[in-house]
C-alpha cells in the first residue's frame, strides 16, 4: 500500500509540471491569435477605401476633419475646466444649499458647451456628405446602419426607470386597500 502510494505521489509531481508546460503553451498560442484593433490610420484608410473616395475627396475630407479639431479644441478645453469645478464644488465644504445652486448653474454651462460640440460635429458632417456622390452617401448610409447594428448588438437597450434612485412605487402595482389597511 505504501509503496502504491508513494507511485502515485512521484507520478503526481511528474505530470504536474508537464501539464502546466501544455497549460502555458495553450495560453501563449491563444494570445499570439488574438487580433489587435485596427490603428487610426488603418480605419481611416479603410473607411476612404469603402467609400471609394477621390484625392480630391480626401483632401478635402481632412481639411474639413482639422478644421473640426481646431474649432473643437477650445470647447473641449472649457468643457474639462468646467467638470473639474464641479468635482471641486462637490468637495467643498459649502452649505448644501450653496452647492446645489452652483452645480445646477456649472450643469448648464456643461450643457451648452455640449450643445456647441455636437453642433460643430453635425456642421462637419454634413460638410463631407456635401463632398459625396449618390453612391458614396449610400454607402456611407450602409455604413452607419452596420455601426449601429453592432452597437446595439454589445449595448442591449436599457428598459425605462430601472437606474439608481427610482422610486420604487414605479414598480410596484398599486392595489386597492384592504380591511386590515384602515386600521
Amino acid at each position: 500500500m505504501k509503496k502504491f502510494l508513494s507511485v502515485m505521489f512521484v507520478t503526481a509531481i511528474i505530470s504536474i509540471p508537464a501539464y502546466q508546460s501544455q497549460v502555458f503553451a495553450t495560453v501563449e498560442n491563444s494570445n499570439t491569435s488574438v487580433q489587435q484593433a485596427p490603428s487610426r490610420q488603418e480605419m481611416r484608410k479603410m473607411f476612404e477605401q469603402r467609400l471609394n473616395l477621390t484625392e480630391k475627396q480626401k483632401q478635402k475630407a481632412r481639411q474639413i476633419h482639422q478644421q473640426g479639431r481646431e474649432q473643437m479644441k477650445p470647447i473641449m478645453m472649457q468643457l474639462g475646466l468646467k467638470r473639474q469645478e464641479l468635482d471641486m464644488i462637490k468637495l467643498s465644504k459649502l452649505s448644501e444649499q450653496a452647492q446645489q445652486e452652483k452645480i445646477t448653474e456649472l450643469n448648464a454651462e456643461i450643457k451648452e458647451l455640449e450643445k456647441q460640440a455636437q453642433d460643430i460635429r453635425k456642421k462637419n458632417t454634413q460638410e463631407f456628405e456635401s463632398l459625396l456622390n449618390k453612391k458614396q452617401k449610400a454607402e456611407l448610409e450602409k455604413m452607419k446602419a452596420e455601426g449601429r447594428a453592432r452597437f446595439e448588438q454589445h449595448h442591449p437597450p436599457r428598459a425605462p426607470f430601472q437606474g439608481l434612485g427610482t422610486p420604487s412605487f414605479l414598480f410596484k402595482p398599486l392595489l386597492p386597500p384592504s380591511n386590515h389597511d384602515k386600521f
